[in-house]
């Protein structure tokens, strides 16, 4: 038997059971999971609120391979990204959705940083590139996403201005590799941004908030320019009218990372840049809140705490 955290219909928070976990089949691999990512995603209950296990991502050593399984060994450590129940200490994956984790990182580390991390490479690495000497709007840029986002983008060239919240918030987007920061919301976020980049906008502009704001943020972009919305926390954004982009040419986008991973190798090539990044200090999540899977309900009430500006990993 072993570990798993498992949210039940009227109970107060996600309690610890057992389970019994069988051996791998044809294609699986067992992972024993030294570690597990925390973020919004994977808390939100299925449809019919039956009991289910949070948590997308994870990061462990190999224990068993299954039959037709190449290049994998006892001992590996590996991880994943998008996964849904992976608040568990043992479980079988298919092995095309591993992938190595290098030496210099460790378990908590990878765990907490590979979903956010592989959702910022598709975004100005595949689906925008963003280019050296382009000018970035990141709307929330003081949260998990934004400030690899923020980081990744100043370390390719781009003049990054952050979109926060408040002051503090302000100073972990300046923190994090933004160049100007805006506060107030949505209302004053077009005045702002303009008066930054000489009245001409951005050329790409990152929504992780939804909502208002991205519709906000069409009024930021200098001619040709992309919003990309890829949050949600203040709620679906408006219906656009799409006459709307045309006097400045302008670029939507509404992605989802499970799209930009769903082919195994483009998931292994996004993860292995994202973690030689990690690896040579280029990219820098900080040091990572680790709670053991007994302190499950503290950690997800940090998570989601707004003012919380750490990465969480849970702990087998």
């Amino acid at each position: 038997m072993t570990a798993v955290i498992r949210v039940r219909p009227g109970c107060a928070g996600p309690v610890v059971e057992e389970e019994a976990v069988g051996p791998p089949g044809p294609g699986e691999v067992q992972l024993r999971q030294t570690a597990m990512g925390l973020d919004r995603c994977g808390l939100e209950p299925p449809e019919g609120g039956a009991a289910f296990v949070p948590g997308v991502a994870a990061a462990g050593t190999v224990e068993a391979v299954g039959a037709g399984v190449e290049g994998v060994r006892p001992g590996d450590r590996l991880a994943y990204a998008d996964l849904p129940g992976a608040w568990r200490a043992v479980r079988n994956v298919p092995a095309g959705r591993l992938v190595p984790v290098p030496g210099d990182i460790d378990d908590a580390t990878a765990a907490a940083v590979i979903r956010r991390g592989l959702a910022v490479h598709y975004l100005l690495r595949r689906l925008r590139r963003v280019q050296p000497g382009e000018t970035v709007l990141a709307v929330g840029a003081a949260g998990g996403v934004g400030r690899l986002l923020c980081q990744w983008a100043a370390a390719v060239g781009a003049a990054v201005t952050g979109a926060v919240g408040s002051g503090e918030k302000a100073g972990i987007a300046r923190a994090n590799g933004c160049a100007h920061t805006v506060a107030g919301g949505a209302d004053g976020l077009a005045a702002e941004v303009r008066a930054l980049t000489g009245g001409r906008g951005v050329d790409v502009a990152y929504d992780a908030v939804g909502g208002e704001t991205f519709a906000r943020c069409l009024d930021c972009l200098a001619p040709m320019g992309m919003v990309i919305g890829f949050g949600d926390v203040a709620g679906p954004p408006p219906p656009l009218a799409l006459q709307r982009l045309e006097a400045r040419s302008l670029v939507v986008a509404r992605p989802t990372l499970a799209v930009w991973i769903a082919d195994d190798g483009d998931l292994l090539a996004a993860s292995e840049e994202l973690f030689e990044l990690v690896g040579a200090g280029r990219l820098r999540p900080g040091p990572v809140r680790a709670f053991p899977l007994a302190r499950t309900g503290e950690a997800v009430r940090i998570l989601l705490d707004r003012r919380n500006a750490d990465y969480l990993a849970l702990t087998a």
